[in-house]
């Protein structure tokens, strides 16, 4: 059995988000490495280049987003002091430069919007790509409906904590 496997069988991947709050409270380094390694189940990437700092990845299934959502984002990464997010090949955005302090907090914004991190990472289903201009024309087949429920459905078993919506102060 491999490592990964060995971390799941030991304690589901999700099961982190039980502990969000506390690793936000008492820091980055009380984080043990299996630990680090579950977040990225929640979409929450310790990032070894930048120590102290983590990269969330954010689902948005066909490249749709709202210009709420979008405006969402823009601050959240104002806020992180960096002014700096990445559009992925898979339609994500990461949203980098973040202390583990603020990371409930954020969590529980992107959820109100209608955005989720989960399972952006790991073993996971990752994100469907596709045109988000489909369905424009009257005779073409549209893929926003299959890729949301294809996306929704890859975390729809999935419970969430009621403690990552929790402020982190």
């Amino acid at each position: 059995m491999n490592r990964i496997e060995a971390l799941k069988a030991e304690k589901d991947g999700l099961d982190v988000l039980d502990d969000l709050v506390r690793f936000a409270r008492e820091g980055w380094k009380t984080i043990a490495d299996d630990d680090k390694e579950r977040l990225k189940w929640a979409g929450v990437f310790h990032r070894r280049p930048t120590p102290g700092h983590f990269m969330m990845r954010v689902r948005m299934p066909n490249g749709i987003v709202t210009a709420a959502q979008v405006r969402l984002l823009g601050e959240i990464t104002k806020e992180s002091g960096r002014n700096v997010a990445d559009v992925t090949t898979r339609q994500q955005v990461q949203l980098r430069w973040l202390g583990i302090e603020g990371v409930p907090e954020v969590i529980a914004r992107l959820e109100a919007a209608g955005l989720t991190t989960l399972q952006t990472g790991m073993d996971n289903i990752r994100g469907i790509i596709g045109c988000p201009a489909t369905g424009l024309t009257p005779k073409e087949l549209s893929t926003r409906r299959r890729s949301r429920a294809s996306s929704s459905g890859s975390s729809s078993g999935t419970r969430r904590s009621p403690t990552c919506r929790a402020s982190s102060t």
